[in-house]
């Protein structure tokens, strides 16, 4: 059974904007549209190496699936969340994959300081919200790296044109910040790998609003904590 249910997103001077929620309990995966798009039909087509879908794997409920564009010649875009990447996925945190219509395996591997991904959307100068039209990946970025905001362009009415670079994850030192976690989903985008048997989590509920690839909005930040796994 599907269920339709629209969700107010957020109240500003110059922008009001909803996104769509439709949950399949079959499929136990819930489907978000983003601003004035109600379903399948509605989506623009993908452009070569676009990003098509944005899945989540969240903690306690079911997982999310942000549909951004669609394929062409009726294909389907992946929209499940699977552990392994697969030829048609990268990773976009700890816990979010980025899907593509075609394998994306050729693509050569980022170079230093190349614009590896770039995103056009609608945003605002308090990086409260990020709404992403077009989103191509000019480069593949290996595992133990992530996507740094390299380049970002106001333009009018809030459009925006943001480009990210491929970076290797350095090692962290113990109570370093490690990361950024978003505050509605909590997956971490890691800029360092914390030492062994430490783990990358926020320590109070202060919160900030950050610029990370596909979010901008509030996010804890996150240090290099010891544990003991005993």
């Amino acid at each position: 059974m599907i269920i339709l249910i629209y969700f107010l997103l957020f109240t500003i001077t110059k922008c009001f904007s909803s996104y769509v929620i439709i949950s399949s309990k079959l499929n136990n995966t819930t489907f978000k549209y983003w601003d004035g798009i109600n379903g399948e039909s509605d989506l623009h087509e993908c452009v070569i190496n676009a990003v098509c879908s944005v899945t989540h794997n969240r903690f306690w409920v079911s997982s999310l699936t942000e549909r951004l564009c669609r394929c062409s010649n009726g294909k389907e875009c992946p929209w499940q969340w699977t552990r392994e990447l697969g030829n048609s996925s990268i990773s976009l945190n700890n816990k979010s994959h980025m899907k593509f219509c075609a394998p994306i395996t050729e693509l050569s591997t980022c170079k230093y300081n190349q614009e590896g991904i770039e995103i056009h959307g609608k945003s605002d100068r308090n990086n409260s919200y990020l709404i992403p039209y077009n989103v191509t990946l000019n480069c593949n970025c290996p595992g133990l790296h992530y996507w740094r905001l390299k380049k970002y362009t106001y333009l009018e009415n809030d459009f925006i044109i943001q480009t990210f670079k491929c970076v290797k994850r350095r090692m962290c030192n113990t109570y370093e910040f490690c990361g950024h976690i978003r505050s509605d989903l909590y997956s971490t985008y890691y800029r360092c790998t914390c030492p062994e048997n430490h783990l990358c989590i926020f320590q109070d509920r202060n919160k900030e609003n950050v610029q990370e690839l596909l979010y901008s909005g509030s996010a804890y930040k996150g240090y290099c904590l010891p544990f003991n796994n005993a």
